[in-house]
């Protein structure tokens, strides 16, 4: 069994056949709590989401659970995007890794990665992931809308509009393909923000189609202007034979 990568509880199960008539099928379980060489706390993914001044610092925790270590360099594949720090908290057992957001709007992915003089745990991975928002935020920044199967239910989908900073606002405009999808506009319950709900029109949608489309959404923040989200109207599911 190959728990490379894996930390923290996992459980597992192997379905074994044999030529046993009275127990030709079994499943065997597995279940308990790796402890990785290495602790990556609080986990091995870091995410930004909201505005650039409203985000916090996030740290991360590197401790030894077996042998010392010590980190020799640090690198990353953010292009600038985050700015981080590298901390001793205690030589060759515990290291801080302090990461901030650098950019003041748009989408980034990418690692960081922390090479040690370890043999057994030569690198550690973190990911990066960072959704940065003017005061209107909107999400997801795509979706998926239609049929995958015969079998399956119509997909539709969800889109939140929010004020990051909690005021109150309008949408002024909706605009959608109206004969690939339809938008229904509804307040969010808990606080200033709209949820659309987006429906796909498969009638027009051709059989064995994935087509592209753009919600558009305009609100009376003026510093704000278009807010986009990329919808695939999809039908895949196959005829019967």
């Amino acid at each position: 069994m190959n728990l490379k990568g894996f930390q923290g509880y996992v459980k597992k199960t192997a379905i074994v056949v044999s030529d046993d008539p009275a127990n030709p099928r079994m499943v065997l379980l597995l279940e308990g709590t790796v402890k990785p060489l290495i602790e990556v706390l609080p986990e091995k993914t870091v995410y930004f989401q909201g505005t650039a001044d409203g985000l916090d610092e996030k740290t991360i925790d590197l401790i030894t659970t077996s042998n010392m270590f010590h980190i020799r360099k640090v690198d990353d594949t953010l292009d600038k995007k985050v700015i981080y720090k590298l901390e001793t908290v205690e030589d060759g057992k515990h290291y801080r890794l302090r990461v901030s957001n650098n950019t003041s709007l748009g989408s980034y992915r990418g690692s960081i990665t922390v090479y040690t003089d370890f043999a057994e745990k030569p690198e550690l991975t973190i990911w990066v992931n960072g959704s940065i928002e003017g005061e209107i935020g909107i999400r997801p920044k795509s979706l998926v809308v239609g049929r995958l199967s015969l079998d399956q239910g119509i997909i539709t989908g969800k889109v939140l509009v929010v004020d990051n900073k909690n005021k109150a606002f309008k949408i002024v405009k909706c605009m959608w393909d109206e004969r690939l999808i339809d938008v229904r506009q509804e307040p969010v319950p808990s606080g200033p923000g709209f949820s659309l709900e987006v429906t796909p029109k498969m009638e027009n949608i051709p059989l064995g189609s994935r087509i592209p489309t753009v919600l558009r959404v305009e609100t009376d923040v003026p510093s704000e202007g278009k807010l986009e989200v990329q919808v695939q109207a999809i039908n895949l599911a196959e005829t019967p034979r």
